[in-house]
């Protein structure tokens, strides 16, 4: 079948769709680029590579050049995470099955000073 575009459609049951993120990534690591894959599924996956505290208490923003920016509600919680990057920076690897992240930055949320919520919470 020919789309408008004149571009073949694939024919794939509409009860098995396939997320447009995954394809993305997919297609990512298929050409030689799996750092932006992999960032890709940091942000997208967070909940499920991550156990322990910074699973809700972290928001992953960007991987540059093999370090994690993520952010955080408080100053205190910033403070923490420096002392327990080492533990999240191997989890994270091994979730992702590759050396993606060799250190961690965080950010505290500029909301936290105005309205004390923590990063995602609305």
């Amino acid at each position: 079948m020919e789309s408008l575009s004149g571009v073949s459609e694939l024919s794939r049951p509409a009860t098995n769709p396939i997320r447009a993120s995954v394809q993305v990534e997919e297609a990512l690591t298929k050409m030689g680029v799996p750092r932006v894959a992999a960032n890709l599924r940091i942000r997208r996956d967070w909940r499920e590579l991550v156990s322990g505290p910074w699973r809700d208490r972290a928001r992953p923003l960007v991987v540059e050049e093999g370090c994690l920016v993520v952010e955080v509600g408080s100053p205190m919680d910033a403070t923490r995470l420096s002392y327990g990057a080492a533990g999240l920076v191997e989890q994270l690897n091994a979730a992702l099955g590759s050396q993606v992240v060799h250190r961690i930055r965080t950010q505290v949320a500029r909301s936290w000073h105005t309205d004390n919520k923590t990063p995602g919470q609305k």
